[in-house]
């Protein structure tokens, strides 16, 4: 279990220093990225994973 949280740990390190980087050599790009897609993002997996759910109910319940 302890190999498995360090492998975690190391990940997001590493992907902590990427985004690091790329926020510094890119600024107005890490701008856009950080306010415009990762919600756009979010927003569209949650949408995503309603679907995911409610589609089948309302097949199931004969509402489509």
């Amino acid at each position: 279990m302890a190999a498995i949280w360090d492998s975690i740990r190391n990940f997001e390190n590493k992907f902590d220093r990427y985004a690091e980087r790329f926020a510094l050599r890119h600024p107005y790009l890490a701008v856009f990225v950080m306010f415009i897609g990762v919600p756009l993002f979010i927003l569209i997996a949650v949408v995503v994973s309603t679907m995911l759910i409610a589609v089948p109910m309302a097949w199931v319940f004969g509402w489509l």
